[in-house]
């Protein structure tokens, strides 16, 4: 089980996450993600039902079902990533995600991309990896990056958003 803690700049408040898969065959997989708000004290959580596709073609391309308990609503997505290696070593790479997600009992959807250029750097310092991520939003218009080193992430975007998280 993958266990993290989450803090957002705009929610202000520190959150605790699960997420475990179960494979079924090596495509297909139910997943479970899990958040308490140590705030507040609510959990919530989402369930996904997914079938991966032409794994020698993509990095990954996903299609499922998903339940969102503070929703309260199912979900079907679509999603995909390709990463293109642009050194032999694979340490600095082009990342290209999108999906779309359809709700069902709206009959609306919500299209998502996003182009990444990663630079990883193995034994930054002893035991310590680091990866740099520079990307651009193509729905919302907006550039981001991340910076993570072995446990630790921090992201934020142009507009002054900000997280960070911490691997357990």
């Amino acid at each position: 089980m993958e266990t993290c803690l989450r803090y957002s700049g705009q929610q202000k408040q520190l959150c605790l996450h699960a997420k475990e898969e179960f494979f079924v065959d090596s495509n297909f997989f139910f997943q479970i993600h899990g958040k308490l708000n140590t705030h507040t004290g609510a959990a919530s959580g989402i369930a996904k039902l997914k079938r991966r596709f032409y794994p020698e073609l993509f990095t990954s391309l996903d299609a499922g079902v998903k339940y969102d308990t503070e929703m309260r609503d199912f979900t079907c997505d679509l999603q995909g990533k390709k990463t293109i290696p642009i050194t032999d070593n694979g340490l600095l790479s082009v990342d290209m995600k999108g999906g779309y997600t359809f709700n069902p009992s709206s009959q609306k959807g919500k299209q998502r991309g996003m182009v990444e250029l990663t630079y990883r750097i193995f034994n930054f310092s002893e035991d310590q990896d680091v990866r740099l991520r520079i990307g651009y939003n193509l729905f919302d218009k907006k550039p981001y990056f991340q910076i993570r080193e072995n446990n630790w992430t921090v992201n934020a975007d142009i507009n002054g958003g900000w997280n960070v998280k911490y691997d357990l």
